[in-house]
Order: C-alpha cells, then structure tokens, then sequence
C-alpha cells in the first residue's frame, strides 16, 4: 500500500509505548530472519493472530511444513497492540444489516461463528496453558443516555432472535451493582459471550505454540518480491527467499497494496488509540464502586472500548485520528483522556502512563474475507476484522489453513466467502474514514 498514514506508524524503530509491551514478558526465541534460499509447503506473510493460527493448524492438524514470514516480530502489529476484548466481531456490518442482504440463515451462521471464535481462544488457552492473563466472563454495555438504554431493549431481541440466546438487560441500579456508578450510566446490559486477555502475551504464546508443533517462525523478514518459479512462489526478503507451493496472505492492516494484486486498493486500515492509567488505589476503584471485571464499551458515537486489568490499571480505546502524525497521537490521547474524566468524574486526575496505536483493517464491503484468489491458484487470505480481531482471526486462521491443506475442518459464512472486492477509487479510500470519524465526532460533541 501507498502508506496512508504518516512513516511513524510503520517504522519498527518507533517505541510503540504500549502498555502491552511494557508488561508482555519475553519475546518468542528462535525467530531467526530469513537467510539463503529456504522451502516450504505453505509461506504464510505475516506473524500476528491469523499467521500464527494459521501455522499451528497446518503444522499440528495437515502435517505441512510452515513458515512465517513476519515483518518485525509476533505480534508486533495490530495482534499485540489492541484492547485485549476476546468478542464478537470480525465484520463491519451489524447482524441485522447481514440479515437483510443475506438472509436470517446466513446471519445465524455468522452468529454461531462468533461463538465459536470465542470458545476456539478459550480452548487453546485452557488445552495449552497458555499465560494469556484471561480476566471475566462476557461483556458489559454502557448505555450513557435514556435512549440509549431504551434501544438495547431492540438490541437484545435481536440477538434473541437471530442468535438464539439471552442478553440481561440492565436497570441504572443493575448496572452500578455489577459495573460501576458515574454520573451518564443510565443501565445497560450484560452479553454473555467473551472475555479480556493480554494480546501481546497472546500472540507470543500461540507463535511458541506454533514453534513446538514444528513451525518455523523468520522475524526482520518484510517480504520484498514474489515471483512464481515453475508453479512455486518465490518470496523475496532482504536475507534471502523462501520457496512455497502455497502462500497465505496474513497482514491486515499493515498490508501493502504492491504485496499482490489481489489485495492491491482492496483494504483500509484505520488507526485505533489506547490510554492505560496508572494502577488505581482501591480508595479511587471505591470512589465509582467498580465492581466489573468483564471487558466493557459504551453506546456513544465516538464508540469507546474499557476494562480495569488484574494491577487495576485503566485501559480506554477508540478512535485514533486520521493522519498518525505525532501530533495527532497527542490530539486523541487527549480525546480518551477527557472521556475518562467525563465518564470517571473521580478519575480525571489519575495520570496516563502509556499511550499508544494500531490499524485495524477494514474491506470495502465490510465483510471478512477468507479464500484463495481466484485467478492466482495456491495464493490465499484471511483479511479485515474491523477491529474484533481477536477472536475472528484466530478462528479465520484455522479455517484458512483448512482450505490451504485440504482438511475444511470450518463451514464459512457465506459472508466470508465472497472474492475480495477492491474500493471503487482506492486513492479515495480514506474519505470513508474522514466521512464516519467527522459525523460520529459532531454526534459525539453534541452529547447524542
């Protein structure tokens, strides 16, 4: 991809100042870059969730020998940098939207695959002993206004009804019983899928877990050329190539439009910003009785993501600005440093510790996209969780790698299976960003 945003977001040498980081512990050994002409059965282009699930299940379950071919290091991108909310999500349209150009069917399916996600994450963590710092059970959402509340009495007879399954609805008096008081809570309700974790921990637990059942992880190796050799890929890196007989496209956000044609002006990151405070007394946790421990967002415009973590540190999240210059990381560390105080009123001199960004990657149709390429046999992708990519990718990697070694242990949504489209102008693409950013912003001033 032209990069769409400033240099700083792509440069390995910037200190990402991320909480995650700073408390994810080592980082997974043996990731030697790529030196000389190597082979493989499957090259898989990038080390994050997708990658890294993907490796493990072509090792572990098709008996494929694997590498991963990682820019920096696991979990270095969008994988280690987000909020740690194991959830629903992965497309950008909501279930009912689905529903509507789909089908309830098909909406279902999607449903009964988020679930599905979920419990995969939850699986893996509990089979492998995986140190992921697993913290509650579901999520909490926030309704800041009346109406707000009075919507998600819709909401959870959708997931009723499409879904199968029951949301609490919450009281103003339920939710401070459970969550936490504050002056805009007024109720909200309890989903009772999901869980938080520390996603750089994550990551580099899956990449060991990938390393023991016999992948072979390359970091400090961008891939810089690809060429087809007598029916093989030949992926060109700085240290040498490695030569594949199939290859999976795992980049998401970070995903260069030049890499191939197949995702060239098909994709759209957008920056993302989280704030972590530094741990809160428990005289300060008493001041708004927190009391959740379940990973939580609000119903605002400016949609913001939360959870106290186990050393009683507040993370928020939301957007991240438009242009990833430093300045503007400032201007929206900022933003959720007022939304803490305005949603925190007790908080709003606790002092920010870390402050950092990711992309999130988005298609544009909206949906995930997981298949191989249709005019390139043995080339294949798994793209563009629209910001829930913790569970979905982790999922979409197995399923990938199902398609990849012949083994289709996933039933995709008929949502995942369509080709990747491409923006209809792709030098226009951000304006998607500026147009959704600039109403929700307006909306969100005006206390909507």
């Amino acid at each position: 991809m032209a990069q769409l945003f400033h240099p700083v977001m792509y440069d390995p040498a910037t200190p990402l100042q991320s909480h995650w980081e700073a408390s994810g512990g080592d980082m997974v050994s043996g990731c030697e870059p790529v030196a000389g002409d190597l082979e493989c059965d499957v090259a898989i282009i990038g080390g994050g969730f997708t990658g890294l699930s993907a490796a493990l299940h072509l090792v572990r379950d098709g008996g494929l020998s694997v590498r991963v071919l990682e820019a920096v290091a696991p979990g270095w991108g969008a994988s280690g940098r987000n909020g740690g909310h194991c959830c629903f999500g992965g497309a950008g349209l909501d279930a009912p939207t689905i529903a509507k150009e789909f089908g309830e069917d098909v909406a279902r399916h999607n449903i009964a695959t988020q679930r599905e996600a979920i419990e995969l994450v939850r699986d893996l963590a509990a089979t492998n002993d995986l140190d992921i710092d697993m913290q509650g059970n579901g999520s909490l959402c926030v309704a800041h206004t009346t109406k707000a509340r009075a919507e998600l009495d819709d909401t959870a007879a959708m997931w009723k009804r499409l879904g199968g399954f029951d949301c609490e609805l919450l009281s103003r008096e339920a939710f401070c019983e459970r969550g936490f008081t504050a002056p805009h809570v007024h109720g909200g309700m309890d989903f009772p899928f999901g869980f938080g974790l520390h996603p750089l921990k994550y990551a580099r637990e899956l990449a060991r877990l990938a390393q023991r059942h016999g992948a072979v992880i390359h970091g400090k190796s961008m891939v810089t050329g690809w060429q087809r050799e007598n029916g093989r890929h030949r992926l060109t890196t700085a240290g040498g190539s490695v030569r594949a007989g199939k290859v999976l496209i795992a980049t998401n956000g970070f995903t260069r439009d030049e890499l191939h044609p197949a995702v060239d002006g098909a994709l759209l990151p957008a920056i993302s910003e989280i704030v972590a405070t530094r741990p809160l007394t428990p005289d300060e946790l008493e001041a708004h009785r927190w009391r959740a421990q379940a990973p939580l967002y609000d119903t605002r415009p400016m949609f913001a993501y939360f959870r106290l973590l186990p050393d009683n540190r507040l993370h928020m999240g939301g957007a991240g600005g438009m242009t990833g210059t430093p300045a503007s990381k400032e201007r929206w560390k900022s933003f959720l440093t007022q939304r803490i105080a305005t949603m925190f009123p007790e908080w709003r001199n606790v002092e920010i510790e870390y402050c950092w960004r990711g992309l999130l990657c988005q298609s544009a149709d909206r949906l995930t996209h997981v298949g191989e390429v249709a005019d390139d046999p043995g080339v294949y992708y798994s793209l563009a969780y629209h910001g829930n990519g913790v569970a979905m990718a982790t999922w979409s990697g197995r399923a990938v790698a199902g398609l990849i070694s012949g083994r289709g242990n996933a039933n995709l949504p008929a949502t995942m299976t369509r080709p990747l489209p491409r923006f209809p102008i792709p030098a226009l693409r951000k304006m998607r960003i500026y147009k959704r950013y600039g109403w929700r912003f307006i909306q969100d001033k005006l206390g909507m």
